[in-house]
This record gives C-alpha cells, sequence and structure tokens, in this order.
C-alpha cells in the first residue's frame, strides 16, 4: 500500500511516523504527495491511499491502512462502526478542514510579516 501524506501538515507526518513504526511486516509505503510533479488537488484536502490498483482516501484510508497492521486491528470494528454511522468521516472531515500547514500558520508577532509599503 502506498500512504500519499502531506508533508506540509504536522499532523500527516506524525500519523504516518506512527503508522510507519507499526509496520513490522512493511506492507506501508509512505510517499508526500508534494514531491510529485502533477498531482490531484483532492489530496491537499484529504490522505489518499493505494493498495492493489484502489484508492482511497479521507476516512476510508484510516481504514484501509488499519486492515494491513495487526497492532490497529482491534479497532477496526469501531472504525467500521464510526464508518456506518457517518461520524467517521465527519469527525475526519473537521479535523481535515482545520489543521495546520508549514509554513502556514507558523509566524508569531511581525516575525513573518511582509511590508507590502514601498519604502521612500
Amino acid at each position: 500500500m502506498i500512504i500519499y501524506y502531506d508533508s506540509y501538515c504536522r499532523l500527516c507526518t506524525a500519523s504516518s511516523s506512527l503508522w510507519k513504526k507499526l509496520d513490522w511486516r512493511n506492507k506501508l509505503t509512505f510517499q508526500t504527495f508534494r514531491a510529485l510533479e502533477d498531482y490531484p488537488a483532492e489530496m491537499e484536502k484529504s490522505l489518499h491511499v493505494q493498495h492493489k490498483g484502489q484508492w482511497s482516501k479521507g476516512y476510508q484510508a484510516i481504514i484501509e491502512i488499519a486492515k494491513l497492521l495487526p497492532a490497529l486491528w482491534i479497532l477496526l470494528p469501531f472504525l467500521h462502526l464510526f464508518k456506518w454511522l457517518g461520524l467517521g468521516d465527519y469527525i475526519y472531515g473537521k479535523i481535515a478542514s482545520h489543521r495546520r500547514l508549514v509554513p502556514v500558520d507558523q509566524c508569531q508577532g511581525d516575525a513573518c510579516r511582509i511590508d507590502t509599503k514601498p519604502k521612500p
């Protein structure tokens, strides 16, 4: 499985690092979509995975990842229940729409301010 994650997103990179540690069977490959020359704009909005020619995104991608990581198998019934109830996609959407990107939102005070007034 190839996991296409956003390397500008701290949550995305932290999640990928955790999944990599749990992948003792070496079933996952990680690729930042930012390194691709031409990627679909949809990848900026949600996690994408490709496995055996099939694409999954968002909450469904998390379920597909959990299927390949034995340490997460115990969570699968709950993940599927949340999917069935519509909560999984809803919560995923809320988190994805409020995530912070680097370098966006990383400045404090005037540290990154760009002066738009020309100097005399």
